[in-house]
């Protein structure tokens, strides 16, 4: 005799689906766990997260130091060349189109490392962050720079699977 059991089980931001599967045989008792087709939704971390120094660890292909220059193609116009990515994880907003280049690309290196991150199930892939926010800073249009930052940073609000306890 077989019994199936589903088991739904919330976690922050994601729901993971369990199969257990018991089997009893007569004179003798038999439990097996069978490994469920496990649904996750989208993974991200915050600026808030990369930008502290005990998870610059888990920044995969990417370090602190690095220029966004060297990465993004910020137009001169922004003053923005030799801002690491760690100044951008820092910095704030302001007015007019540099203050949307500020706001665009901290989310943008946030959307980047979750990109990059193995352990980050990220809707979107590196290649796609570079472009769109090339994209956005090139327009000179603040409108267009926010409302990606803003679409940027849902993704990176998504529930950061990095630095929880493994739980078996």
């Amino acid at each position: 005799m077989s019994i199936f059991v589903n088991m739904r089980m919330p976690m922050p931001n994601k729901l993971i689906f369990v199969s257990l599967t018991i089997m009893i045989a007569v004179g003798a008792f038999a439990l097996t766990a069978v490994p469920a087709s496990a649904q996750s939704s989208l993974e991200g971390c915050t600026p808030g997260y990369w930008k502290q120094s005990r998870h610059w660890d888990n920044w995969e292909g990417y370090a602190p130091s690095q220029t966004l220059e060297a990465i993004f193609d910020v137009p001169d116009a922004y003053g923005m060349d030799s801002t690491t990515l760690l100044q951008a994880l820092n910095s704030g907003g302001g007015g007019g189109a540099v203050g949307g280049a500020r706001i665009l690309l901290r989310a943008s290196v946030a959307a980047l490392l979750n990109a990059a991150s193995s352990s980050v199930e990220y809707g979107y892939s590196t290649a796609d962050v570079i472009a769109q926010v090339n994209a956005a800073l090139a327009s000179g249009n603040r409108t267009t720079m926010l409302d990606l930052a803003a679409q940027l940073d849902r993704a990176n609000n998504a529930g950061c699977p990095l630095g929880l306890p493994i739980v078996y």
